[in-house]
């Protein structure tokens, strides 16, 4: 397992849930890595509560029930978020770090300890195993590695696609996003997406009376992002929060690519997460569906290692590109049909990609919002 960011942690604690030896690698150190809010998908917390997490994700995260769609200024919908059942009445929030600890210390209940400062600096495979050379940070350190399956999930710069020679396409203009994390008193349990012809903004509230405001950003890009800036943001964008917010606790900028692998992979190397695809913040899909593929990657890998005579994951390649495809906007994941609404025909697109779900719960979205989800059988 190349890379211990959430994705790769989820595949090896469904690896070990089948007896399955496996070695986590992360060419960072273990306090060095960014650590920032994370909305969790309903399907999400499922996942997670089915590896015995659920008092972690109680603990730490704060329950979203509801999603509020305004476009141009006017609220139209306010959707149900999918629940999970036991855990969360929908979504929840909760720090990145709190949730890669969680995952962390399960791995370490089941004997599994994560080789810090270590780079994956070749990779070759055949018919039998997958070889290369791991190399420490410390010159002159290496060692050799064979292993049954590589899985990669170590994001956007992936050696393990390098290795492979997949390539990375990037589809659409970069795009820039402004955050701010600020006390609000409408910090309850409903979210907020607020789109545009131009942009779109998010809102979700996190723990302690503080809401995570994103913006998408189409001029003065190097401008602070600070109370002022957020001021300017939601009188323009969500002039209802004008009167609620107090304080701005934290301000950044950082820039977002949409991009997917030509393939998720070959052979005995497998990639899940941001190696193989990026998006934009606001759906939190690129994590989210992460993690599904890797639950759904490493339960086909057991398969295939109990099974050695089938040898092939099945489909996982091809369900997930057209997943893919569909979130990107790369073709068709939902049309408007005789109840939709006459808003959503300007931004059929781009609501895709903002609503924080995947396969059936993103069905159930969609037909609260009276559009037809496509008819493609979806992964997750």
């Amino acid at each position: 397992m190349v890379g211990a960011g959430p994705v790769g942690l989820m595949a090896a604690l469904r690896l070990r849930e089948q007896g399955v030896d496996v070695r986590v690698i992360d060419e960072q150190t273990e306090h060095g890595l960014h650590t920032f809010p994370v909305v969790l998908h309903p399907a999400t917390v499922r996942l997670l509560g089915s590896l015995g997490l659920t008092d972690a994700l109680f603990w730490r995260g704060r329950p979203v029930s509801h999603l509020a769609v305004y476009t141009d200024g006017a609220r139209r919908a306010v959707l149900d978020l999918p629940q999970a059942a036991g855990i969360s009445p929908g979504a929840l929030t909760m720090p990145q770090d709190s949730l890669r600890q969680a995952l962390t210390d399960s791995l370490r209940g089941q004997g599994v300890a994560i080789e810090w400062n270590t780079r994956l600096a070749s990779l070759q495979q055949d018919e039998n195993a997958a070889r290369g050379w791991l190399e420490a940070q410390v010159p002159g350190q290496g060692s050799t590695f064979e292993a049954d399956f590589v899985i990669g999930a170590d994001g956007y710069d992936s050696a393990v696609r390098r290795g492979l020679g997949i390539e990375l396409v990037e589809h659409g203009p970069l795009q820039t996003y402004a955050f701010f994390d600020a006390t609000s008193s409408r910090a309850g349990t409903e979210a907020q997406l607020a789109i545009s012809e131009a942009h779109a903004s998010a809102f979700y509230p996190i723990q302690g009376g503080v809401g995570r405001f994103s913006f998408q950003l189409t001029s003065a890009l190097d401008r602070p992002a600070d109370l002022a800036a957020l001021s300017e943001l939601i009188a323009a964008r969500m002039p209802w929060h004008q009167e609620q917010v107090q304080t701005c606790e934290w301000g950044g900028v950082a820039e977002f690519r949409h991009a997917l692998a030509t393939n998720f992979g070959v052979g005995r190397v497998w990639l899940a997460g941001e190696a193989a695809h990026l998006t934009g913040p606001l759906g939190v899909q690129s994590l989210n569906v992460g993690l599904d593929e890797a639950s759904d990657l490493a339960l086909r890998i057991g398969d295939a290692l109990r099974h050695p005579e089938r040898r092939s994951l099945g489909d996982y390649d091809v369900a997930r590109a057209i997943q893919w495809h569909e979130l990107l906007g790369l073709s068709e994941r939902a049309s408007l049909g005789p109840r939709s609404p006459a808003w959503a025909s300007r931004h059929l697109r781009r609501i895709v990609s903002c609503l924080p779900a995947s396969g059936r719960d993103l069905d159930d979205l969609l037909d609260q919002l009276r559009l037809t989800p496509s008819a493609r059988p979806q992964a997750g």
